[in-house]
């Protein structure tokens, strides 16, 4: 009776054993799976948090270089695709010429929440410039081309910096307008002969023009655009800026507050504090300005040029202004 006993009784001990056994890797695989739960949501919500702050940096950096560039440019959406740690910002823009709105640009942005990774296979702007031979510019020896926007067809203007030596072949457009009719309207840079101030330039241009954006003096190294020998021994000289590259201020048609320099100056600021993806543009152009004092001001802003808009009839008032050295035609649009 004993061995039945101890048979019995080693059995059931067996049995406890691999029932508590069970339970424990029943528990382990519970609390393991708990845990793994936990730090999913955990590192979803992480990089969620993560990716949106880089969101917010990389858009606010963006909507800060809109407000100093893009002459007649205004911001009309957004797409933000996020992943891992990194995401992809897409923008679109509109010119806005005499209250008519016209697509203009479709541009991706790769963005990181560490610099140095790069998950994404998307980055930098997408390119929608196009650059077409002109007949009456190759007559004349231009070493350069007229540029288009590739989304709409559109002339992007061409902008002269004065003193700055362009071998004589700087572009007057204004004998298209004569072949223009009433109904459109058109957008025009004015390259100036000289720097002035803010308030001379507004008492320069005809009575009704309408003066939209101010190109800025930001150029810190001039001595790039001297003339040059090139690899072939020629010499080569500079080409005008496209509207991409020049930097001002101008009318924000959300904000019809009156257009000011301090404008230009805050938008400079909050760009040189943020650190965003602009950071060396925005520290350049703050330190020209600013030269040897703390801080740029008012009278630190010297214009180049100005964007003017109008009818075709308007804008032909233009000719024979003595401070015009160059003036370039830009969107033209109907009316209605």
């Amino acid at each position: 009776m004993k061995g039945l006993n101890s048979e019995e009784d080693s059995v059931n001990i067996s049995q406890m054993i691999k029932k508590a056994k069970w339970k424990s890797t029943i528990r382990t695989v519970l609390i393991s799976s708990l845990v793994s739960v936990i730090a999913l949501f955990g590192l979803m919500l992480g990089n969620q948090y993560l990716t949106t702050k880089s969101f917010n940096r990389a858009m606010n950096s963006e909507q800060i270089m809109n407000q100093i560039s893009g002459p007649n440019e205004v911001q009309t959406g957004q797409v933000n695709y996020s992943g891992i740690l990194n995401g992809t910002l897409q923008t679109y823009t509109a010119k806005v010429i005499d209250g008519v709105p016209i697509p203009w640009s479709d541009k991706k942005y790769n963005y990181q929440v560490f610099p140095f990774l790069n998950f994404s296979m998307l980055s930098g702007d997408v390119s929608q410039l196009v650059s077409l031979p002109d007949e009456n510019m190759k007559k004349e020896g231009y070493e350069y081309t007229r540029s288009y926007n590739g989304l709409n067809g559109q002339r992007e203007m061409l902008f002269y910096i004065p003193q700055v030596n362009y071998n004589g072949k700087i572009l007057n457009d204004l004998p298209l307008l004569q072949e223009m009719g009433s109904d459109k309207r058109v957008e025009m840079a004015i390259s100036f002969d000289k720097d002035y101030s803010l308030n001379e330039v507004k008492k320069l241009t005809p009575p009704g023009l309408n003066q939209t954006w101010y190109w800025v003096d930001t150029y810190d190294n001039k001595a790039f655009y001297d003339p040059y020998i090139d690899g072939n021994g020629n010499q080569s000289y500079a080409s005008p800026d496209i509207g991409d590259w020049v930097k001002g201020f101008g009318i924000f048609y959300t904000d019809p507050i009156e257009v000011s320099e301090k404008k230009f100056l805050d938008a400079l600021e909050r760009g040189v504090q943020l650190n965003g993806q602009y950071e060396y543009e925005f520290n350049r152009i703050y330190n020209y300005l600013k030269k040897d004092k703390d801080k740029p001001d008012e009278s630190d802003i010297r214009i180049l040029g100005v964007v003017v808009t109008g009818t075709a009839q308007e804008l032909q008032s233009l000719s024979g202004q003595p401070y015009v050295r160059g003036v370039t035609l830009g969107a033209v649009v109907d009316k209605y």
